[in-house]
Parts: structure tokens; C-alpha cells; sequence
């Protein structure tokens, strides 16, 4: 079947407006809206936009510390996507990403880092994960290692999360 020229580059140039059209229905982006902090460097700061994973380890060597950051590491893009922050605390006070990692990392002061310690009652020597919700609450805690799959069900489970899911409907972003 031959269409002319001029018919066909038009149909091909519908194809793109067809494309963006069925884009309306998409699921929202979790990712954390324009009124969130980029870099918070608070778990205040955190609250309604980010989902804080806190691992607390005697120090950054510590075998379990490294074994939930691997964890982490080949989970970052599913966890990006629901808007986790992974936040090392150490005595030392170091949090800083570590170069080329792609796991999103909080930078915390060493004052809110002692303050992290203070508020979940963790001694120097212990290693806990906590995770922290969207709403500031403790959703999960666990003293070894805890699966990326496992932080990723129990998000998908949250209702919050669940509303982020939902699709946008057309016409709004």
C-alpha cells in the first residue's frame, strides 16, 4: 500500500502526540516533589520526602555495615525510586557517600548523627538498621543486615507509597 509523502511524514508526526497523550495515565514519579531538600542534612528535614534507611555500626569497616551497603548498592535504583536515603552512623561520624556509589546517601552533621544515637538508644558497639517512613515513623528495625527485597516489600506495602503509585490523572503533573 503506498500513501503519498506528504500523508505519511503527517502520520508520523502523530505518533509522538500519540505517545505523550498515553503518558497522562503514568503512575506518578515517587521521587521527592519540588519542596524537598535535595541534600537534607536532617531527619527533620527528611520528613514528607524521603524515606531514611539509618544502619548504626561500631565503625565503617564493620563487616555488617559493609554487607547492607553491597545489599544497598545492587538495589539503588529500585530503592532511589521509592525515595530511600541510606544513613551510615559510625562513632567516628563519617556519612558521606562513598565516590562512584550510585546509593543515595544523607550527609548529617555529627551533631544530628549523636542526636540519630541518642534518639534510638544505640550504644557505639551495636549495629542496627532502622527505617524510617515518609511520615517520620519507625517502620522497620533489625539488628543484622536486612535484605534491599525486604526494605522494598514493606514499602510497596505502605499506604503512602501506595498513593504515590496510583496513576496521575490526565492533564495534571
Amino acid at each position: 500500500m503506498h500513501f503519498p509523502v506528504g500523508l505519511r511524514s503527517s502520520a508520523f508526526a502523530l505518533i509522538p502526540a500519540f505517545s505523550l497523550a498515553a503518558m497522562g495515565g503514568q503512575t506518578r514519579s515517587p521521587q521527592p516533589s519540588a519542596g524537598c531538600p535535595a541534600l537534607p542534612n536532617t531527619l527533620r528535614a527528611m520528613r514528607g520526602c524521603y524515606r531514611p534507611l539509618l544502619v548504626f555500626a561500631p565503625s565503617l569497616d564493620n563487616p555488617q555495615l559493609v554487607q547492607e551497603f553491597n545489599e544497598l548498592k545492587a538495589h539503588a535504583i529500585e530503592l532511589k525510586s521509592r525515595s530511600v536515603l541510606y544513613v551510615p552512623i559510625v562513632p567516628e561520624g563519617h556519612n558521606q557517600p562513598i565516590p562512584g556509589s550510585k546509593v543515595p546517601t544523607a550527609r548529617l552533621s555529627e551533631d544530628e548523627l549523636a542526636a540519630m544515637r541518642h534518639r534510638f538508644k544505640v550504644e557505639a558497639p551495636d549495629f542496627l538498621v532502622i527505617l524510617i517512613g515518609k511520615d517520620g515513623e519507625e517502620k522497620l528495625s533489625n539488628k543484622a543486615p536486612v535484605p534491599a527485597e525486604q526494605i522494598e516489600r514493606l514499602i510497596d506495602s505502605m499506604p503512602m507509597h501506595k498513593v504515590e503509585m496510583r496513576p496521575e490523572p490526565p492533564g495534571e503533573e
